[in-house]
């Protein structure tokens, strides 16, 4: 009975170790894809910023030759 008794908590332990992980890993899969998608944001934000400011100065050349 004592052998059941220390195979069952041991099988228990590995169950919730089993589930602990899962879920820790599903949990940094997540923060890893928020981390590229806003990475990804700001890459696109910095270039639309970036030919904002190339075509201002474009402009601003232009007027000052024109």
């Amino acid at each position: 009975m004592k052998n059941i008794i220390i195979a069952a908590s041991v099988l228990g332990a590995a169950a919730a170790g089993v589930v602990w992980y899962t879920r820790n890993r599903r949990q940094a899969d997540a923060a890893i894809g928020q981390m590229k998608d806003a990475a990804r944001n700001a890459y696109k934000k910095m270039q639309r910023k970036g030919k904002e400011a190339v075509r201002m100065s474009n402009s601003m050349m232009n007027e000052s030759l024109a």
